[in-house]
């Protein structure tokens, strides 16, 4: 199941399509805020709470500004200030609700995010792990998404799967495709994984009876997973696409950026791999990159592609995400409080200095359909879509707009195998021109949501 392949807010607002927020975080946008902490109380299985009585984050609140006024360093560690959103759903204290369906299933009192013990799954000699929840109700999924905390022993041969059943045993599956979190520096990491696919019949989410949580297992031997904190999360109003870009290629400017700015899409730019890049013919200038940003793109935080970032020492690391976020912000670059992880593999230690940082990025990166819930993702975990096959990424636009969920569909330049060719691409933003229910959008956008969770 691991398919990877190898590898600021605009200025210019007219550029990007109106970004249709929830009723909910609208309101509570407009109305102030309430800085209190998301209920941890778990719900009952015959109701899933109301959005009226969720909460968000108060924007003046100290530690929480908007990332619009960019610094050298957080002012917080966003991993630890949005933790745990949306309301608890299972806390995996009371496992008698989980039955066995193949592997090894149990409690574990050494791991644990929340409580006294997780849920650790075991797929024993290349088999997988499933567990089975029936609820005592039937429960209305339609305008919720799931939130997990999910660690791994072995994240490189793994990926999570979590099946919603109807009635009538309909399903939609979501998925975390693909791990690129690196051993042996492993920990936990919060993950909301879009539908990947449903079955022949499309279920019913208003009359889910039972979910199953299962970890494939890629390997020969065993592989070892652990699960907790599942939480709820209400969906917005519409689906979201952006459109990222690696390395800060030419072929961006010269082939993309004229697609984009006929159909008036915002894109997610990284800076070139090193910032003395901008005066190679390869590269975007400084210039360029501010045209860009000018014209509605963001410019983001990116690393050398020789120092993969669970490869290198913490302190070696520091250094880089400094230079490169120093170099950002001394050019005024607004989306330096983002960035993207070279090669996209990160571990435990990465982590911890990339918050220092930066509020969000990742990657979890998969070569297949890869989205994400807006509400409850890790912000320095988040999935993303190899874009090297336009029915692959079409089919990430239809999900995300069917179910209200994310896609980042990543991209690096034109004559690149991880990349679709220049028709193929016109092909792409027309089809997200032409399909209902979805929106263009930047990091900025996707970070305000996530940071007024509901």
């Amino acid at each position: 199941m691991n398919d990877n392949m190898t590898d600021n807010c605009s200025t210019n607002t007219t550029r990007r399509r109106f970004l249709h927020l929830s009723g909910t975080v609208a309101a509570g946008m407009l109305a102030g805020c309430s800085g209190k902490t998301p209920s941890s109380q778990p719900t009952s299985d015959t109701q899933i709470p109301s959005t009226a009585n969720t909460t968000t984050v108060d924007e003046t609140t100290e530690g929480t500004e908007t990332t619009s006024k960019q610094t050298l360093q957080t002012k917080y560690n966003s991993r630890e200030q949005y933790s745990s959103p949306g309301t608890e759903f299972d806390n995996f204290e009371g496992l008698s609700r989980w039955q066995r369906v193949q592997g090894s299933v149990l409690a574990d009192t050494t791991q644990s995010v929340t409580g006294s013990q997780s849920l650790k799954l075991v797929g024993k000699s290349g088999h997988h792990a499933v567990a089975n929840r029936t609820l005592s109700s039937p429960m209305d999924f339609s305008n919720h998404d799931l939130s997990v905390a999910f660690r791994s022993k072995n994240p490189d041969v793994v990926a999570l799967l979590v099946y919603l059943f109807d009635s009538d045993d309909n399903w939609a599956v979501l998925e975390l495709r693909s791990v690129t979190y690196r051993s042996p520096d492993i920990g936990w990491f919060r993950t909301s994984p879009g539908v990947f696919a449903t079955s022949d019949t499309n279920p019913d989410l208003t009359n889910i009876e039972r979910i199953e949580i299962e970890i494939t297992n890629a390997s020969d031997g065993d592989a070892v997973s652990w699960v907790d904190d599942m939480r709820l999360h209400p969906k917005p109003d519409t689906g979201y696409v952006v459109l990222s870009w690696d390395d800060g290629n030419r072929s961006y400017y010269e082939q993309a950026a004229p697609v984009h700015d006929r159909f008036n899409f915002p894109a997610v730019l990284t800076m070139p791999v090193y910032p003395r890049k901008t005066a190679d013919s390869f590269f975007m200038s400084i210039k360029e990159l501010h045209e860009r940003q000018n014209a509605g793109d963001e410019v983001v935080a990116h690393g050398s592609t020789n120092e993969p970032f669970a490869e290198i020492s913490t302190s070696q690391l520091d250094t880089l995400l400094k230079r490169n976020k120093k170099w950002l912000l001394d050019n005024g670059f607004e989306g330096a409080d983002f960035i993207v992880y070279p090669g996209n593999n990160f571990d435990k230690g990465a982590l911890k200095v990339i918050s220092k940082y930066h509020y969000m990025g990742g990657m979890n990166q998969s070569g297949n359909v890869n989205t994400t819930g807006v509400y409850g993702f890790d912000p320095l975990v988040l999935p993303r879509t190899i874009g090297h096959d336009i029915d692959i990424c079409k089919r990430a636009v239809n999900l995300a707009a069917d179910h209200r969920q994310c896609t980042i569909l990543n991209f690096h330049h034109f004559n690149s195998k991880n990349t679709m060719d220049i028709s193929d691409y016109e092909e792409l933003l027309a089809h997200i021109d032409q399909t209902n229910g979805i929106e263009a959008i930047g990091f900025t956008d996707l970070w305000e949501m996530r940071r007024t969770q509901p």
